[in-house]
């Protein structure tokens, strides 16, 4: 193995509301037949997978259940990991939103945001699709019900705090272009685009109508809402905002991040505007599969 050849790749973290099914399996297969290929060709590889622990959804599936939500995430995490064992994947790094690493790292980021500027505390009104932990506009709503999964929407009003995602859509679409294999396959890239030059909205980061998730430091009715907490995972999973960064230092930038076709604007939009605003640099390449 040669140590001046670094290989970093990842699969999204996975909402562990429900059992790992194929959609799982299938991306999680081809990450594994990559960091093998690598590790084959001599790559010092990092392979990373997890799970993203927090939110409404999983408060109200433990409530139902009469489990605490951490009980309810350890229950359905150790299928993953005994799916990954079975499958046997030769993940590098297992991560969950829940570990205590991740949690302080993310504290971090917020208060580093916060600190720049970068976020700001205002109210949300909006329609709310809880099943995909996203808010929506009346314009983006289809036949009234939420874009990407087909289910009802509810009116939220909440008091929170926004990242300025706005203010990135210029400086994505000029990375864009300097950088065309950033986003793949092609035609994923041309849906982002033309979804930045509808207009970017600044994007809610915390929240108040729920508490499992990870408390803003300075300001305890507030939960760090998932995207921030989820999307940093590729970062806090390698040491980012901990003692010991050698592994950040080492394998960032990941040299590909493998996600599903619905989950890619939030992956080359809402994740490269806070490496920007972070000062950090971007993944090489995000390939949304179908």
């Amino acid at each position: 193995m040669d140590k001046n050849k670094k290989f970093y790749v990842t699969t999204p973290i996975y909402y562990p509301s429900g059992i790992p099914h194929v959609g799982t399996s299938y991306t999680t297969i081809v990450a594994d037949v990559v960091a093998r290929f690598k590790r084959l060709q001599g790559y010092d590889v990092m392979f990373t997978t997890g799970t993203d622990e927090h939110g409404q959804k999983i408060e109200e599936k433990a409530k139902k259940e009469g489990k605490t939500p951490k009980k309810y995430v350890d229950d359905i995490v150790e299928k993953y990991k005994s799916l990954w064992s079975l499958l046997n994947i030769s993940y590098d790094k297992f991560i969950r939103t829940t570990d205590k690493p991740h949690e302080e790292a993310v504290k971090k980021i917020f208060n580093e945001l916060y600190d720049k500027g970068e976020i700001y505390k205002s109210t949300y009104k909006g329609w709310y699709c809880t099943p995909c932990e996203a808010f929506f506009t009346d314009t983006q709503l289809k036949d009234g019900k939420c874009p990407d999964c087909g289910r009802e929407v509810n009116w939220a009003e909440e008091e929170a705090y926004f990242f300025k995602l706005s203010k990135y859509g210029d400086k994505l679409l000029d990375y864009y272009k300097k950088h065309p294999r950033f986003i793949c396959p092609e035609g994923r890239k041309n849906e982002m685009i033309q979804f930045i030059k509808d207009g970017l909205d600044d994007l809610c980061v915390s929240r108040t109508s729920f508490k499992w998730g990870i408390p803003v430091d300075f300001d305890k009715n507030h939960v760090v809402y998932v995207w921030l907490d989820a999307l940093t995972n590729y970062i806090t999973s390698q040491g980012y905002g901990s003692k010991d960064d050698s592994n950040y230092k080492k394998y960032w930038p990941a040299n590909i991040h493998f996600v599903g076709k619905e989950i890619v604007r939030f992956h080359v939009i809402i994740w490269p505007a806070i490496l920007m605003a972070l000062g950090l640099p971007l993944p090489e390449q995000v390939y949304g599969h179908g």
